[in-house]
């Protein structure tokens, strides 16, 4: 048997020479290559480990650079909407739009172009066959995108062969590596804002089975700061046991429980209870907690671009380190937002604030 060398000059020509194959197996085998067998795989794995070997940073650095001049690589991006987002992006939210814009200007800059794959549509192909799929063309890389309804799950593909990662918490059993807005952060930048200008009565614009989508941390955050409310200044969130409440709920919610100021995730239910404050002549500070393109209400700027472009560059570190299959231990990268004063504040000023009691809240 050759004599080893010591592990600081371990080298990937030395470890070949014990595990008695070229240098090109040993480092296919060290980045999981399925060209080579796994048996073989385990065995360079263990020799490695048990002679200290490292890859050198820089020569690892040098040959990714030179990667970028072979052709485009494909990630694969599933989504879960009812219809293709790619195609039509007109039938898209604006943070889902934002979001895309993120891992697309990402992608490019790293090398990598996107093609989606719907999961959820008439025709989509099994998990078996969509693992098939993307094995035959040599897509390594899968993005889990937040999309359609939340109680469905991605396919469950031969995750082995993969790098993944999701944007937030959809298909929340599988244990992937994660980024997501840390809404928890978004939540107590407006909190701050709100009461350093003497707002007491703050209200959260959400039922529970919305939060769900955030991981709870809107709610949490929410509530913890709550605790420390005096007990009159506390606000249940919207009694509704679904994720949307329509806009006669609401309303009944805002005047059962005349808060005045709010924290809301949709563009649609600030022009309702502006419009609603205007008729009962009560006055309320509304805060966006969303991704809108909209500059007429001050918000938390939550960066779903930054999301996008965090994620595309999660996922390339997963490739680069040759990480495929599910992670043992699944890490959550968050993105955090900033606070965003109103561009054009609505003309329409506000009234006096209502001395009337609170009404008693309708059952639903």
């Amino acid at each position: 048997m050759p004599d080893t060398p010591p592990p600081a000059s371990m080298k990937m020509k030395d470890l070949a020479l014990l595990a008695g194959c070229s240098v090109n197996t040993v480092s296919q085998a060290l980045r999981n290559s399925h060209r080579i067998s796994e048996p073989l795989r385990e065995r360079i794995k263990q020799l490695a480990i048990a002679h200290g070997y490292r890859p050198n940073p820089l020569v690892s650095a040098l040959m990714s650079s030179r990667r970028k001049a072979l052709p485009t690589q494909t990630l694969a991006v599933l989504t879960k909407f009812p219809y293709p987002l790619f195609t039509q992006p007109e039938k898209a939210e604006y943070y889902t739009l934002q979001l895309l814009e993120g891992l697309r200007q990402k992608a490019q800059e790293l090398g990598f172009r996107l093609e989606e794959f719907p999961t959820a549509m008439p025709g989509a192909p099994s998990a078996e066959r969509l693992s098939k799929i993307l094995m035959m063309r040599g897509i390594r890389g899968v993005m889990l995108f937040p999309s359609g309804d939340f109680t469905v799950s991605f396919p469950e593909l031969d995750w082995q062969h993969f790098a993944v990662v999701a944007a937030g918490f959809h298909s929340r059993h599988l244990t992937v590596h994660r980024t997501s807005i840390n809404w928890a952060h978004s939540t107590t930048i407006a909190l701050e804002k709100l009461q350093s200008r003497g707002f007491q009565r703050i209200a959260l614009a959400t039922t529970r089975y919305l939060d769900p989508r955030m991981q709870f941390s809107c709610s949490g955050r929410f509530l913890a700061w709550q605790l420390q409310q005096p007990k009159k200044n506390r606000i249940p969130i919207i009694p509704v046991e679904r994720e949307g409440a329509t806009d006669q709920e609401v309303e009944d919610w805002v005047l059962a429980q005349r808060p005045d100021a709010m924290l809301i995730y949709y563009d649609s239910t600030i022009d309702h209870i502006r419009k609603l404050a205007r008729q009962h002549r009560f006055k309320i500070e509304l805060v966006g907690m969303h991704a809108t393109n909209r500059r007429d209400f001050p918000r938390v700027d939550t960066r779903s671009l930054h999301l996008g472009r965090t994620s595309i560059s999660v996922l390339a570190r997963e490739l680069y380190l040759n990480h495929y299959g599910l992670p043992e231990v699944p890490e959550v990268t968050l993105v955090s937002g900033i606070w965003q004063e109103a561009d054009n504040p609505d003309p329409t000023p506000a009234a006096a604030p209502s001395t009337a009691k609170p009404a008693k809240l309708k059952k639903v």
